[in-house]
């Protein structure tokens, strides 16, 4: 008779051997996991290559180990980084990134053959995606091949526009030429040329800027305001005034300033009598706003048509105020006359408001009319100023200088009316 209690126990000993082979296997292959998935966020190549031990077929791994090897500074190897971008792109040959950074990879090691079959095999994978078309276009300009390099710049714009403040950079780095830049590295659209006079104002390229500047008026622009004075007030913040003035003034024959309507009769201020928008740039009035003050427009005085600049001090602060303001393009040599009508109720402290006219520029003169406190009817207030031999731009407005004293926060409300700025003729 059989002994099956012998063979139930070789029965359950199997078994129990079987599982404990399937855990520990699940648990290798739990390890293995764990293991891959910390070092594909990791940027130790000990913990990587130990995964790699582990999953050599893994081609994020091998992708990550090839950046660790190109650009780490602790004995990376671009011979082991081109090893391992190939093995990436072999076994996952559908993501296009493997094979861009393949591509750059070669091109630094003097394969320019490999690394173009590289680049076209990212397109072939990826034909659209912004990101690749950017990258394939910046391949071929540091492959010294700029004409290849613009079609798909053209097209990664035309798809991301956002990528416009790259191809600037990049294009002008390598061809310093901004004519080159606008008519083959960037699409003829306003909005493009507009980030490439940005990007010149930042790296205060006058000349390039002013020629940007001419191809977006030859395009008759199509822009907002707010993006020209941004080039407007470069130029003034640089002193730069005769191309300062074309700007100005290129920015009304468009229709985005309105033109003067007082400047035949030789008044200087844009929008003296304030009843345009103030456009708070260029040479128009700038309306800053600040913390403890109001500002408004108000009725005009008696026997006048036009608003009233409104100010009202709260009281808060011994407030410096230099906020309502405006450059003025002006001629060396020559005296000029500020005048404005104003009136004030409850002003306190000795240091009231009071108009300024200054030059623009390290060592300018500067002339004040005396400071108004308390309570004061309409006057003309006038101040006047003589420009020295180098000047071009004088800034005038509403100024209240720091108090000395105690009680020296402000108070009150001063009201502003009929600007004007003239230029004197010698002898009067």
């Amino acid at each position: 008779m059989p002994d099956w209690s012998f063979r139930s126990r070789w029965r359950r000993a199997g078994a129990l051997l079987l599982g404990l082979v399937l855990l520990a296997a699940a648990a290798r292959g739990s390890l293995r996991g764990a293991l891959v998935a910390r070092a594909r966020t990791s940027q130790d190549r000990a913990l990587l290559e130990r995964a790699l031990r582990l999953a050599d077929d893994d081609a994020a791994l091998h992708h990550l180990l090839a950046q660790w090897e190109q650009f780490s500074l602790q004995g990376g190897s671009s011979d082991r980084a081109l090893l391992h971008y190939r093995r990436a792109a072999q076994l996952n040959p559908h993501e296009s990134l493997y094979w861009l950074d393949l591509a750059d990879a070669l091109l630094l090691a003097g394969d320019g053959g490999g690394a173009a079959d590289a680049v076209a095999q990212a397109l072939q994978v990826d034909p659209r995606t912004p990101e690749t078309l950017w990258r394939a276009g910046n391949f071929w300009l540091r492959a010294g091949e700029p004409a290849r390099a613009y079609p798909y710049f053209h097209r990664a714009l035309a798809a991301q526009p956002s990528l416009a403040p790259l191809v600037v950079q990049v294009s002008h780095r390598l061809l310093g030429n901004p004519d080159l830049v606008l008519r083959q590295a960037l699409p003829a659209q306003p909005r493009f040329f507009l980030v490439y006079l940005r990007y010149l104002l930042t790296i205060k390229d006058n000349a390039a800027a002013a020629r940007v500047w001419d191809r977006l008026m030859e395009q008759g622009g199509s822009f907002q305001l707010r993006q020209g004075l941004l080039y407007l007030d470069f130029l003034i913040r640089h002193r730069q005034a005769p191309q300062a003035e074309k700007v100005w003034n290129d920015l009304k024959r468009l229709g985005l300033v309105d033109a003067d309507s007082s400047s035949g009769d030789g008044e200087l201020l844009h929008n003296p009598d304030l009843r345009q928008p103030i456009v708070n740039g260029g040479f128009g009035w700038r309306a800053v706003v600040v913390a403890n003050v109001n500002l408004n427009r108000g009725p005009a005085r008696s026997g006048s048509q036009t608003p009233a600049l409104v100010i009202l001090f709260l009281g808060e602060k011994n407030l410096e105020y230099r906020h309502f303001f405006q450059y003025v393009l002006v001629e060396p040599n020559r005296r000029y006359r500020f005048q404005a009508w104003m009136s004030t109720e409850e002003i306190t402290t000795e240091s009231g408001p009071r108009l300024e006219v200054a030059e623009v520029g390290p060592g300018g003169g500067v002339e004040r009319s005396p400071g108004l406190v308390g309570s004061n009817g309409w006057f003309l207030e006038q101040v006047e100023l003589t420009t020295g031999p180098q000047t071009r731009l004088l800034r005038v407005g509403i100024v209240r200088l720091r108090s000395r004293r105690v009680s020296n926060r402000i108070r009150g409300t001063v009201r502003v009316s009929e600007f004007s700025l003239r230029r004197l003729e010698r002898g009067s």
